[in-house]
Order: structure tokens, then C-alpha cells, then sequence
């Protein structure tokens, strides 16, 4: 009876992996039979279909936390990054705007030594579909900074964590 059970539950897995297997953007491969010569079988490549694009708009990014940052010579201005699971910034807001203005990702760079490995990561800001500023988060152990430089002065802003407003909490800090 264990045996019947055990093979049945291994039927019923398998047949449930082939349902949901999907085979999107890739190439599919047949075999022919071996010939009567023993020679290793022959493969075949079968194109699949591929999916227009245009067609399928790309799944937004998951918030996972959010970091608050206050001017380290202006501790009234304050912004609010979001960040993925992954700890790429999506977004950021400042304090005062109606709206967050998104980012784009450009590099990662990570410098060893000390007492963490400091990560020092760098977007852009795309605002009305225009590049506006640059930012570069940098990371090591619990402090977090970022550097703002505007885009049409060059102006440098910088930024430090504010350990009192939920640090890489669910919420933004406003």
C-alpha cells in the first residue's frame, strides 16, 4: 500500500510539473532514434514562437523596504528611497513633492576591506523622461548615504541615514 501511494504521489507530480512547464523565448530540441550503426542520436533544433514585445508590458518592481535620508547641511530636507529585495533603488521622493520620480540603475561597484565591504551603487533620475540628476548610494554595515548631483548646475547634495525614521522599514518615513 505505501508503494501504490509513493508511486501515485510521484504520477501526480510529474503530471503536474509537464502542465505548467512553459517554454517562452527558448529553443526546443528533439531526438531521432539511434540509427542501426549505434551512433549517438542527431539533434534538432525546433524554433518556438517568440512573444512580441510590445505586446506583454514588463511586471513593475516589487517595493520590498524603504530608506529615509536627511541633507547632512539641511537636516529639514529630507528624501525616501525604495528599494526591491534585491536592494536596487526604484524610486525616490523628497519631502514636500506630491510625487516620487523614478530612477534607473547604471553600475554597482564593491570595495573590500574594513570593517564591511562598502557597495557603492549609482542611478540616474528620469524626470518627464529626462535625465535630471545622478545618484550614488553607497552602503557599509549600517550607514547609508547617498550623493545627489543636479543635473543642470552640477550642485552636489549630500544625504545620511536617519536611524529614527524606520530604517529599511515597509513604510516611507512621509
Amino acid at each position: 500500500m505505501k508503494k501504490f501511494i509513493s508511486l501515485f504521489f510521484v504520477l501526480t507530480l510529474f503530471a503536474s510539473c509537464k502542465k505548467t512547464e512553459k517554454k517562452i523565448n527558448e529553443t526546443s530540441v528533439t531526438t531521432e532514434q539511434t540509427n542501426s550503426n549505434n551512433e549517438p542520436p542527431q539533434l534538432e533544433a525546433i524554433p518556438v514562437e517568440k512573444s512580441d514585445s510590445n505586446q506583454e508590458a514588463e511586471a513593475p518592481p516589487i517595493v520590498d523596504h524603504f530608506i529615509c535620508y536627511k541633507n547632512n547641511e539641511n537636516p529639514k530636507m529630507i528624501i525616501w528611497f525604495s528599494f526591491t529585495e534585491k536592494q536596487r533603488a526604484i524610486e525616490v521622493k523628497y519631502k514636500g513633492q506630491k510625487t516620487s520620480i523614478p530612477i534607473t540603475f547604471e553600475k554597482q561597484e564593491t570595495t573590500e576591506g574594513g570593517a564591511h565591504p562598502t557597495t557603492t551603487t549609482f542611478y540616474k533620475e528620469i524626470y518627464e523622461g529626462n535625465v535630471n540628476g545622478t545618484y550614488k548610494l553607497t552602503h557599509s554595515g549600517i550607514w547609508d548615504y547617498v550623493e545627489y548631483t543636479r543635473g543642470k548646475d552640477g550642485k552636489k547634495f549630500n544625504f545620511t541615514i536617519d536611524h529614527n525614521a524606520n530604517p529599511y522599514g515597509k513604510e516611507p518615513c512621509f
